[in-house]
């Protein structure tokens, strides 16, 4: 089941006005052309025919990505097409435009460059017509229409709604869309990323949309992808099946400002409340997109989701540049987290997990120093790869504008282990002979048992299995306090007095 609040995608709200009173004025020519291309578009996907597609899309126009919308087959063909408001995005142009079908009549948002050339459409909404209909609807006077498309009509019966019945349009259920932030030095086209590797920090942030698809077979806790091997030198990955594999489907960089408008709109519909996903060392861009897909979609989380990446090479060997990186992103994340607040979010959730916790503490605990502070509702902290002593330090700091902690700690974390020999110090995820980090306000919870990540490491055990995920899930979503699940209790046992809580 897709989230209900994003039935109003994010791609489509890309195609919204960023400047609702900037009308664009258009010669009857750019007019004409600009309908004759939408008509033949809308035809073309209608009847599979490529030719007529090919003839009204632009240089980019992603065939594979076009959604084949069943429901036109039963619209009929095109008729009329009448344009809507037009407004400008930094190098395109976003139409509206109701299309008027032999049998019923459909709603798009366009993308325009060049003046007539499609980019990208999504169909917004579609009414089918019963069999007493005797004509079209009557054209709405003033040559421009605005967006009522189902109502006055009383000599129709509506069959079909995209709006009612989104499965009526072949909209993908199972897409997960949110929000990116990022410091990483990377360019995205046709939904592919690729980084600088020469300079892979960039020192600021940039920011953009993604939508993954979640396959059908998907199993909680866990992102499907291709197999792929490595043998002397030899690199072979197997294709992508969207039934079987996490798939990227949508991925667009944005301007601060469109960005920071198009969450503003978001957070109307979602209870101005958003979660925040900051990966750990040793994750690559992509690998950072598909889990916070797989938390969204295993949480069924309905508010605004965002994924701050910071700059991690994606490489074990690479530990060091990895910690340099986090402490440059810290000033960052303050910077988003004001953001979010400023674009109207008043409920602010963190998961942060292992190296990320380097980000987002020394961060808080610069937000907490200021006079009017961004404050977050709930703090979930896994596996945090922090020096113990310097996390008992940071954490009091920035628990000053936390309202809930949560920490994840197990004794079976290997990546954390070889971190804490590394660093010649143990670390806070780590849980010792006299037991995890206890502290005022800090709910621990022991999760040695449960680890059964492949190769032993045990490194993203909050995200892999499903008890702690049902764990987050109700202290995120239903707001529930320790005990949430029966498998959890406190620990040590009685009549010796309780200091955490421990999975058995």
């Amino acid at each position: 089941m897709k989230l209900s609040h994003f039935i109003a995608s994010l791609s489509l709200l890309l195609l919204f006005t960023l400047q609702s009173d900037a009308l664009l004025a258009a010669t009857s020519a750019d007019q004409a052309a600009l309908q004759q291309s939408i008509s033949n578009f809308v035809e073309g996907v209608r009847t599979s025919d490529l030719a007529k597609v090919k003839s009204s899309t632009a240089q980019g126009y992603r065939p594979d990505a076009q959604p084949k919308y069943a429901i036109l087959s039963r619209l009929g063909q095109v008729t009329e097409v009448e344009i809507g408001d037009e407004r400008r995005l930094s190098k395109q142009t976003i139409v509206e435009a109701e299309v008027r079908h032999a049998d019923g009549v459909s709603s798009w948002n366009f993308s325009i460059q060049d003046g007539s050339r499609i980019l990208s459409a999504e169909m917004t909404s579609a009414d089918v017509y019963g069999a007493r209909a005797q004509a079209a609807p009557a054209k709405k006077g003033g040559g421009r229409y605005h967006r009522q498309y189902s109502s006055g009509r009383p000599n129709r019966t509506v069959v079909q709604s995209c709006e009612l019945s989104p499965s009526s349009c072949n909209q993908d259920a199972r897409l997960v869309e949110f929000f990116f932030a990022t410091d990483r030095n990377i360019k995205i086209t046709n939904n592919v990323s690729t980084l600088d590797t020469d300079a892979p920090r960039s020192g600021i942030l940039s920011y953009g949309v993604a939508g993954i698809r979640i396959p059908e077979d998907h199993e909680p806790g866990q992102i499907e992808l291709p197999s792929e091997w490595h043998f002397l030198g030899i690199d072979y990955k197997s294709a992508t099946d969207e039934t079987k594999h996490f798939s990227i489907k949508r991925l667009a960089a944005t301007s601060y400002d469109d960005w920071k408008e198009l969450v503003k709109r978001q957070a109307d519909q979602s209870q101005n409340r958003a979660l925040i996903f900051v990966h750990g060392f040793n994750t690559g861009f992509e690998d950072a997109l598909y889990r916070n897909a797989q938390i969204v979609w295993d949480l069924q989380y309905q508010g605004v989701s965002v994924l701050f990446s910071w700059s991690s090479k994606g490489k074990v060997r690479d530990y060091n540049y990895d910690q340099d990186s986090a402490d440059i992103a810290q000033a960052e994340f303050a910077e988003l987290l004001t953001t979010l607040h400023d674009s109207g979010i008043e409920h602010i959730d963190i998961i942060v997990h292992s190296m990320g916790n380097r980000v987002v503490l020394p961060a808080l605990d610069q937000l907490a120093q200021r006079s009017n502070p961004v404050r977050v509702q709930q703090l979930v902290m896994a596996a945090p790869d922090v020096a113990r002593d310097k996390f008992m330090i940071q954490f009091p700091l920035a628990k000053k504008i936390v309202d809930g902690a949560t920490l994840y700690a197990s004794s079976a974390d290997r990546a954390l282990l070889a971190s804490a020999e590394l660093n010649d110090f143990p670390r806070a995820g780590m849980v010792f002979a006299n037991g995890p980090v206890l502290l005022p306000n800090l709910d621990t919870i022991d999760v040695t048992a449960i680890g059964d990540e492949i190769f032993g490491l045990n490194h993203t055990v909050f995200a892999t299995n499903r008890a702690v995920m049902d764990d987050i899930k109700l202290l995120l979503i239903n707001g529930m306090k320790l005990p949430r699940l029966s498998q959890v209790r406190k620990f040590p046992e009685p009549p010796l007095a309780s200091t955490y809580w421990k999975y058995q």
